[in-house]
């Protein structure tokens, strides 16, 4: 490798045999005019012409060891998190996301702390506004700033729409105004919710075609039931016989049952009677044409 410092006031680390620069280091605010490694090769000294002279220590071992221990965290945080998700625990799966910064996953867990709340009979904002209250300023502002970005597509604007009411709800607008970059994050979610506003107000409008087609087609409800009254009244209901000696007849079908046992001190017209075909259903044959049904 091989250090160089120019006129720009930058100090460069450079690998020789792929011609890349590793590093770059910025600390004189004019010319670097010298530059000295002691023996150790972790510890080099500059001169520049602002009259400073600054040492500078070799940290590639800590921020290599630093880098491997932040993704071994992330590896464990999403592994609790799809852990979370599993489980439809929400509640923690939100701040793996938003600790993880996830934008994807906490529009997942959104949604589905939304669609949980609506599914109980309680306020959509329910739970989020408890999320909301325990919410430091720079964890509202990155929620803001997802909202942002999810406001952009139809799809996405709904839940975006109910957190960053959540948001405003909960807390003062005093407070909102004063913090660092959600005037901002404000002023660019406004332009896209008034243009999905006007998209819901004409979709609203011309639902009154559904309106006025029934309309035109006169009150269904009204003439289905008065037609179902003249049905009933004009009709012979005739419930199906609990106990049937004989032939029964059901629908244009003859069921043959057993007839009963008839008493001997009986004439033998009440014997014939007991082969008589009773019709279930609107049968107007009169009964003397049953009577004379014997087999």
């Amino acid at each position: 490798q091989l250090m160089s410092s120019g006129a720009d006031g930058l100090v460069k680390l450079w690998t020789i045999r792929t011609n890349e620069c590793e590093a770059t280091m910025d600390g004189h605010n004019d010319k670097v005019w010298a530059l000295d490694l002691h023996q150790d090769g972790s510890t080099f000294v500059t001169g520049g012409a602002d009259s400073r002279i600054l040492v500078w220590n070799d940290t590639t071992k800590e921020v290599e060891d630093a880098k491997r221990e932040e993704e071994e965290r992330n590896v464990l945080m999403e592994q609790r998190l799809s852990n979370h998700l599993r489980f439809k625990e929400y509640e923690k799966a939100l701040e793996i996301a938003l600790e993880l910064d996830k934008p994807r996953q906490a529009l997942k867990v959104l949604s589905a702390i939304i669609e949980g709340d609506v599914q109980k009979g309680e306020s959509s904002m329910s739970t989020l506004r408890s999320h909301v209250k325990s919410w430091p300023v720079s964890r509202t502002a990155q929620v803001l700033r997802y909202c942002r970005d999810w406001n952009t597509r139809a799809r996405n604007s709904h839940v975006a729409m109910l957190t960053v009411k959540a948001i405003v709800s909960s807390i003062p607008a005093q407070q909102l105004a004063t913090a660092d970059g959600v005037p901002e994050l404000m002023a660019g979610i406004l332009p896209y919710a008034e243009r999905h506003f006007q998209r819901l107000d004409k979709l609203y409008t011309s639902s009154y075609l559904i309106d006025y087609t029934l309309l035109s087609m006169g009150n269904l409800d009204d003439n289905v039931a008065e037609d179902y009254s003249a049905w009933e009244a004009n009709s012979k209901l005739v419930l199906p016989p609990s106990q049937v000696e004989g032939k029964t007849q059901v629908g244009g079908s003859v069921l043959v049952g057993k007839p009963k046992a008839v008493n001997n001190n009986k004439d033998d017209e009440d014997r014939e009677d007991t082969d008589e075909v009773i019709t279930v259903g609107e049968s107007e044959s009169s009964s003397s044409e049953s009577d004379s049904g014997d087999e």
